[in-house]
C-alpha cells in the first residue's frame, strides 16, 4: 500500500493498487461454464446473482490447496441457494397477487 499525501486535508491518504486478475484456468472455466448451464432456468430472471455466486465460489475454491475439487461442489451449493431464493421469491409473488386481487 503507498500513502499519498492530501496537502488539503494535511494528511497522508492510503491509496490501494489492485493487480489485474490473473487469467482464469481453462478446467475451472469449463467447470463454470457447466454449472452455468446446468442451471440455465436461472439465466433470464437472475442471471447476475448466478454469476455473482460462481464468482464467489471461485474466489473461495482459489483459496484451497485444491481449488478443481472444491469449485464444482461449491458452485452448485452456492447457485442452488440462488435458484432456491427464486423460487422463494416466484411463490411470494404469486401469493401477494393473489391477495391485491382478493382486497
Amino acid at each position: 500500500m503507498k500513502l499519498k499525501v492530501n496537502y488539503r486535508a494535511g494528511r497522508f491518504t492510503p491509496t490501494v493498487r489492485v493487480a489485474l486478475a490473473e487469467p482464469r484456468d481453462e478446467r475451472l472455466q469449463q467447470l463454470r461454464e457447466r454449472i452455468e448451464a446446468e442451471f440455465a432456468h436461472l439465466r433470464d430472471a437472475r442471471g447476475h446473482l448466478v454469476k455473482l455466486a460462481l464468482n464467489e465460489a471461485e474466489a473461495l475454491a482459489m483459496q484451497t490447496s485444491f481449488p478443481h475439487l472444491v469449485f464444482p461442489t461449491l458452485a452448485q451449493e452456492k447457485v442452488g441457494a440462488v435458484a432456491v431464493w427464486h423460487q422463494r421469491q416466484a411463490a411470494l409473488q404469486r401469493n401477494e397477487s393473489t391477495l391485491a386481487f382478493a382486497a
